[in-house]
C-alpha cells in the first residue's frame, strides 16, 4: 500500500494521527535509519501493534534513495508455544508474504 493510500485512508477515518503527525513520524524514522550502520531487528507478533510499528518503518525506509540504504533490517517472531496453531499459521504466512513482499522491493532498488 502506498503511504498516500495510507494518507488518504487516515483523513478519511478522521484519526487523531493526522498526516503531519505521520509524516513527522516518518522522518524520525528515517532520521534514526541514517544515524548509524547498526542493522535494524524488528520484533513481529501479527498483532496491531507490531503490525503498525513494521508498516511505519517500511513505508520510512521505502521513501530513501538507493545510495541511503546501507543497513539490513530484520522481522523476526518469535514462538512462544502458547499461541494456537491457527495464529502460528497465521504468523508463518504473514512473514513469508513480508519475506517476498522485500525480495521484490528490494529488486526494483538494488538491481544492476
Amino acid at each position: 500500500m502506498k503511504l498516500a493510500v495510507v494518507n488518504n485512508l487516515i483523513d478519511q477515518k478522521r484519526s487523531t494521527l493526522t498526516k503531519a503527525k505521520l509524516d513527522e513520524l516518518l522522518a524520525r524514522i528515517r532520521e534514526l535509519y541514517l544515524a548509524d550502520a547498526r542493522p535494524w531487528v524488528i520484533g513481529y507478533s501479527g498483532g496491531k501493534d507490531s503490525t503498525a510499528v513494521l508498516q511505519a518503518v517500511w513505508y520510512a525506509v521505502s521513501a530513501l534513495s538507493k545510495t541511503q540504504l546501507t543497513k539490513p533490517i530484520y522481522v523476526i517472531a518469535s514462538d512462544t508455544l502458547v499461541e494456537t496453531p491457527v495464529i502460528v499459521r497465521h504468523l508463518n504466512l504473514t512473514l513469508e508474504q513480508i519475506s517476498e513482499a522485500a525480495r521484490a522491493q528490494a529488486a526494483t532498488f538494488f538491481d544492476p
